[in-house]
């Protein structure tokens, strides 16, 4: 049922004629103005699922996401999708550079040639991961991409809360 939910949450916000990247050649290419068209579209489909599981609707904070886009961007340079900076920071440390006064509930990366919303439908498939999505303590969501030259994306999502 959550995998058919989110399949179908993915080809709506497809076919609803979003502007953001494009596939090419079996890969999904970004372009630099893509970041907040691609925030929009993951926080609307992570609403939409928390939604059907009773928990309230997330905010996109720019700390949070700022703190993600940092974590992109080095995962992309280490060539590894994991939760420490290659100074040895964790996702607690880059949410305080970044000014985000919450508290950390967790975060998810990725590497794939996938789309945002193929990328959350591979989340929402793990029961672990799917869970931290839901969080009902999760009050704010931080969401950022790095695409590198072969093509290769790296997500990571934050969430937070202020309470």
């Amino acid at each position: 049922m959550l995998r058919a939910t989110a399949a179908g949450i993915a080809a709506a916000i497809c076919l609803s004629g979003c502007d953001g990247g494009t596939r090419v050649a079996g890969s999904y290419n970004l372009r630099a103005g893509d970041m907040s068209t691609v925030q929009e579209n993951m926080l609307e489909s992570v609403n939409f699922m928390r939604q059907s599981a009773g928990a309230a609707p997330l905010g996109l904070s720019r700390e949070m996401s700022a703190a993600a886009r940092e974590q992109a961007e080095d995962i992309s340079r280490q060539q590894r999708a994991w939760a420490w900076g290659s100074d040895w920071s964790s996702p607690y440390q880059r949410l305080a550079r970044a000014g985000y006064s919450g508290k950390l509930v967790g975060e998810l990366y990725s590497q794939s040639f996938d789309t945002e919303l193929e990328t959350l439908t591979v989340w929402l498939q793990d029961r672990d991961k799917a869970a931290l999505i839901k969080d009902p303590d999760a009050t704010d969501m931080g969401f950022a991409f790095h695409q590198d030259a072969s093509g290769m994306t790296w997500w990571v999502l934050n969430l937070g809360s202020r309470n």
